[in-house]
């Protein structure tokens, strides 16, 4: 090979260190950005790669979301899935939910001891038997907001199904029904980024109450989920 083969090299593409063994070798890079990336891979050092290896704990799974890694407690776990998720107690698991309100009471939870981004808060919500929030009247709006303040937390961001992915129009992910045209809690001046922040939270700012707000889905806050009670 003679010596200049067998030295190991170091070199700058595009910002990016590279090693090997043949100092001619010209290294391309492989994206630029997530965009040039399927949708189930992300661009880590200008190569197409897998972003879930590492940041989900104990008896949580990583799943993608656009490019995004976001991490859910497995069935029948509940807990922070970052840092991992404890089997819930038996009285959660059998709260049971069909998506239709008339066959029971709709009870609503805070998850006030983590945060996480919507798409982790729907499948959070999913393995606990229930579903992400969704409002479908005045008073589900009043119960939400009830939970909230029985939570202690002030001036804080919580999520609820609400979406305006992807045709642009509102709805609630969870029931896949619209915004209702005659009820509404939205801030003064929102939403006001429809582009951009296109999931809907109850926000309170300045100790005034939690009203709705557009806020970028990958933000990580607080995740109300709902479920039906029913009379046996």
């Amino acid at each position: 090979f003679g010596l200049l083969g067998l030295l190991w090299f170091c070199g700058i593409v595009l910002g990016t260190k590279v090693s090997g063994l043949a100092v001619n070798t010209l290294v391309l890079p492989e994206c630029m950005s997530n965009d040039a990336c399927g949708e189930l891979l992300a661009c880590i050092d200008l190569r197409c790669q897998d972003p879930c290896p590492g940041p989900c704990q104990g008896n949580a799974t990583c799943k993608i979301h656009n490019h995004l890694p976001y991490c859910a407690c497995d069935p029948g776990f509940s807990g922070n899935p970052f840092i991992g998720c404890q089997r819930a107690p038996a009285s959660q698991r059998g709260l049971l939910l069909t998506g239709s309100i008339s066959s029971g009471r709709k009870v609503y939870k805070v998850e006030r001891f983590f945060k996480v981004n919507y798409f982790a808060a729907l499948a959070y919500c999913t393995t606990q038997g229930g579903r992400l929030a969704s409002i479908e009247s005045n008073d589900e709006n009043k119960l939400i907001k009830e939970a909230i303040n029985n939570s202690g937390i002030r001036n804080e961001q919580f999520w609820t199904s609400g979406t305006n992915l992807p045709q642009g129009q509102w709805i609630w992910m969870s029931s896949g029904e619209p915004l209702l045209p005659d009820y509404s809690d939205w801030w003064p001046g929102e939403p006001n980024n429809p582009g951009v922040e296109r999931c809907l939270e109850f926000w309170e700012k300045d100790l005034n109450g939690y009203m709705w707000n557009d806020k970028q889905c990958m933000e990580q806050i607080y995740p109300i989920c709902e479920y039906f009670e029913y009379d046996l």
